[in-house]
């Protein structure tokens, strides 16, 4: 009987567990998810007038799998040169006017800077500098561009990369024009931002411009390109710091879009090259191998 007892009352705890474990997640569905974006940064967001861009729409895929709806929190962008972490509106999302910050690269003790009011969740993606040439051939490695001249958006690791690899680094302003060195021929590669020159690419050809100027066709990223640890960088979701639960459904909605191709097929939509989390990425040790002459 003392069993039969103990049995029963284990099945009535797992039972109020899972009932707490619904409303728990019933509530979080009942609640709009609030998606911190920064205005005019594509190809992540547009602007709040024209409300599209890649994290936006993996925020809407994510929504749609934990049964909530989207809500916008836009943020201005600076103007000044920025490396990969940008303008992250991490402050905002700490104070909590957002519940969600997409896209935030790792790892966390190096663009968190040690703040404890931020988490972020399991890497969904990764992103690199990619390779990127407008003639037939177009080297597949770092070492293959020893001796070229490299278009390189200026501040940014690509110029200690390119110098480590025995290529000369060709600094420009912008990704713009980087691209463009490259394009006109100035440069003979380049070595930008991944999701940046991806969407600009992107973007020629749905424009209609690779058609019209001859110059855009051949224009490609390196498809067979193996990236270094040190140009290559894991994205993840930032939530505040004690959203335990809102942080997993998020994690688990991102890991069945990613199991499902969808993940893939809204980046490449945006032109974004697809790379499933790296096993290694940016690091001081990944820097010394690429000193080292390691690839």
């Amino acid at each position: 009987m003392t069993r039969l007892l103990g049995t029963l009352g284990l099945v009535a705890l797992l039972g109020a567990g899972a009932a707490a474990a619904e409303e728990e997640a019933g509530a979080f569905r009942a609640a709009p998810l609030r998606v911190c974006v920064l205005d005019d940064n594509l190809p992540y967001a547009t602007s709040a007038g024209s409300t599209s861009g890649f994290d936006i729409d993996v925020a809407r895929a994510v929504a749609a799998r934990t049964g909530q709806r989207v809500v916008l929190v836009w943020t201005g962008r600076a103007e000044s040169i920025q490396e990969i972490e940008g303008d992250l509106p991490l402050a905002r999302l700490a104070r909590g006017d957002c519940d969600a910050l997409f896209s935030v690269p790792g790892p966390a003790a190096e663009t968190l800077a040690g703040r404890e009011d931020v988490v972020l969740g399991a890497p969904y993606y990764g992103a690199t500098f990619e390779l990127v040439g407008c003639a037939a051939e177009l080297p597949s490695t770092l070492a293959g561009l020893a001796g070229h001249v490299v278009a390189i958006q200026s501040q940014t690791v690509a110029h200690f990369a390119l110098l480590a690899a025995g290529a000369e680094p060709q600094n420009h302003f912008s990704i713009n024009a980087a691209f463009d060195a490259v394009r006109t021929g100035a440069s003979q590669a380049a070595l930008l931002w991944g999701p940046a020159i991806g969407w600009r690419l992107r973007m020629a050809a749905v424009s209609g411009l690779t058609v019209r100027d001859p110059s855009y066709a051949a224009c490609t990223v390196a498809a067979d390109y193996v990236p270094p640890a040190a140009l290559s960088w894991n994205l993840h979701v930032a939530v505040p710091a004690g959203q335990t639960r809102l942080r997993e459904l998020i994690d688990d909605a991102l890991a069945a879009l990613a199991a499902d191709g969808e993940l893939e097929r809204i980046a490449r939509g945006w032109g974004v090259p697809w790379h499933p989390p790296f096993a290694a990425t940016y690091s001081r040790g990944a820097i010394e191998a690429l000193r080292q002459g390691g690839e």
